[in-house]
This record gives C-alpha cells, sequence and structure tokens, in this order.
C-alpha cells in the first residue's frame, strides 16, 4: 500500500523533504503531504520547520539585511 510505502521511505531515509517524498513516488505534493499528515497524527513522522535566508537574487551587495527568510519543510522519522 502507498500510505506504508511513505512510512517506509522516510524511515528509510531518516529525513526527506515534501518535495523528495513526492518525487519519488511520482505524486502530487498535495497527496503526498496529506498521507504524511497521517503518518504524523500517529506519532510516526515528525514535521520540522526550518527558517532559511534565500541568497540575494540580483547578487549587487556583499551584506544584505533585508533578505527574505524562507521556510524549509522536512520530515523525521519517529
Amino acid at each position: 500500500m502507498l500510505m506504508t510505502s511513505i512510512r517506509d521511505y522516510v524511515q528509510l531515509k531518516g529525513r526527506a523533504s515534501l518535495q523528495d517524498i513526492a518525487r519519488h513516488f511520482r505524486l502530487p505534493e498535495s497527496a503526498t503531504e496529506q498521507m504524511l499528515r497521517f503518518w504524523i497524527k500517529k506519532g510516526m513522522i515528525k514535521l520540522i520547520v526550518q527558517n532559511q535566508s534565500l541568497p540575494c537574487q540580483a547578487d549587487k551587495c556583499h551584506s544584505c539585511s533585508s533578505c527574505n527568510l524562507t521556510n524549509h519543510i522536512e520530515y523525521t522519522w519517529g
């Protein structure tokens, strides 16, 4: 079953992004996210959100204080 395959994939990898999981199973991210929520509710998979700053797109400055922050979401086992 696909649900258990997704669970097993995260367990095997230890940590994976939504994009990696969806790409591996050739599924839309929205469907993958719903299946991951099931395992999160069961306490088998955890959702980790980390803030990461994006490099300056214009590359015009050496130190930028107004760069946008983006959330990097990963799913971990356990």
